[in-house]
């Protein structure tokens, strides 16, 4: 028998098994929509992942047993679920139409018997390139498998610069609404700053969106390119210091940025592992990086940044770009309801570790030491969450003593963007 049809009757098989293992329950399969015979291309295999995170949040407790198949006709996730099959149903609909990605999955709802659209009296699905019924045109051949497959593509795409612009606009609004965080602008006030406010980061960003998007648009190309991100970077400074009137708000963000986002535009396409993701990281982060600091002088600095890395040795952003990151990843998932308590945790684990030259800049170095000193020490006893009114008086201390951990917030914002995509990488 012919592979795909062998896995087919597999899995109806294992969906028969389930419903009479379960018999008051709802049977659910998710696979993705692939026409031709590679029923499992890597750059769909994330589509899974990312509805597989939906149904879990959308029943929660009544899913009594879940899992993951693979299949020559598709690797598939497999939900039963304590809810009556028409219910099911309705919710499975809403969420193929949730995005536009939703076009490229299938949920399919059995309840003694499948479950249907036409059932619950709603429209069949049309087609990706017409429209026409998606069935019709399967049934006859209508579209070329190049015509399809470059039209996934395209959707893929889209939704990947939508939903990750959109993810990493909310991080930065997370980041910036975090109170009380030591010198840093805040909601509530200037922090130890003077020449910029929440509003001043509020324009700032809003100027940064279309930047944030063409970083990861870049990355839905095979190979990404390093001239072509500095380019975008340069041209976001630009529009950056037009709208703030030459004040620097976001700077090491805009560069922390243009590395993070199209390497994880393109991980997520390539299914890769998280591994994978940090080299790649590194590898565009040297590549983009190259010789700077080994010509770097006295006569050719021009920065803050330069100035320190001449006299300490510290290369900042750059320096942990060349890294991968690897503190974000390092740091533990803090699992939590409120994110107050989760992004004070992330901050003050960055603070304890990174050598922010942004402390350094306001500061001095031995300002910057004695800092990861005691922010450790108020970690080792518990941290923000046991400790709240002492981390308010730190703060409080540390705004007076103009400290303010630009770097750490830069990369606090990564952490919180790569906690809410990490389920799209591959985990082995």
């Amino acid at each position: 028998m012919n592979p795909i049809l062998q896995a087919r009757e597999a899995r109806h098989e294992h969906v028969q098994q389930l419903m009479r293992q379960y018999p008051d329950c709802s049977v659910v399969i998710l696979k993705t929509n692939v026409v031709g015979t590679n029923k499992n291309p890597v750059h769909m295999r994330f589509i899974c992942s990312f509805f597989n995170d939906l149904v879990h949040r959308t029943f929660g407790a009544k899913i009594q047993l879940h899992g993951r198949q693979e299949s020559a006709d598709g690797n598939y996730c497999f939900y039963v679920i304590n809810e009556v099959g028409t219910l099911v149903k309705e919710r499975t609909i809403e969420l193929e139409e949730y995005n536009s990605i939703g076009r490229l999955i299938d949920l399919d709802v059995y309840y003694k018997k499948p479950i249907s659209r036409q059932d619950l009296q709603c429209a069949t699905r049309t087609c990706l390139l017409c429209d026409n019924f998606a069935h019709i045109c399967s049934r006859n051949k209508t579209h070329s498998d190049d015509e399809i497959h470059q039209k996934i593509q395209e959707i893929t795409c889209d939704f990947l610069i939508d939903y990750l612009t959109n993810i990493t606009i909310k991080a930065i609004y997370s980041e910036l609404e975090l109170y009380p965080k030591f010198g840093l602008v805040s909601h509530r006030d200037n922090g130890c700053h003077l020449d910029m406010n929440y509003e001043t980061f509020i324009r700032s960003t809003f100027a940064l969106k279309p930047f944030i998007s063409r970083y990861i648009e870049e990355g839905c190309n095979d190979n990404i390119n390093p001239k072509k991100l500095q380019q975008i970077g340069q041209q976001a400074e630009a529009k950056m210091f037009q709208v703030t009137a030459g004040i620097n708000t976001q700077k090491g963000l805009i560069f922390a940025l243009g590395v993070f986002l199209p390497v994880l535009t393109k991980n997520i396409i390539q299914h890769n592992n998280e591994a994978q993701f940090i080299q790649d990281i590194q590898e565009l982060s040297r590549a983009i990086v190259g010789s700077y600091y080994e010509q770097l002088t006295e006569e050719t600095a021009t920065s803050h940044g330069d100035y320190i890395y001449l006299e300490h040795g510290l290369k900042g952003i750059r320096g942990e770009a060349c890294r991968g990151f690897q503190c974000i990843f390092d740091i533990p998932t803090i699992v939590h309801h409120d994110d107050d308590v989760t992004h004070h945790g992330y901050l003050l684990r960055l603070m304890a570790v990174i050598d922010d030259t942004t402390i350094v800049h306001k500061t001095s170095i031995k300002t910057l030491r004695t800092v990861q000193q005691e922010v450790q020490q108020f970690l080792d006893n518990g941290g923000y969450l046991e400790n709240k009114e002492s981390f308010i008086h730190l703060s409080d201390t540390y705004k007076q003593q103009c400290i303010s951990p630009g770097g750490s917030a830069d990369l606090l914002v990564l952490k919180i963007i790569y906690e809410q995509i990490k389920h799209l990488l591959k985990h082995d």
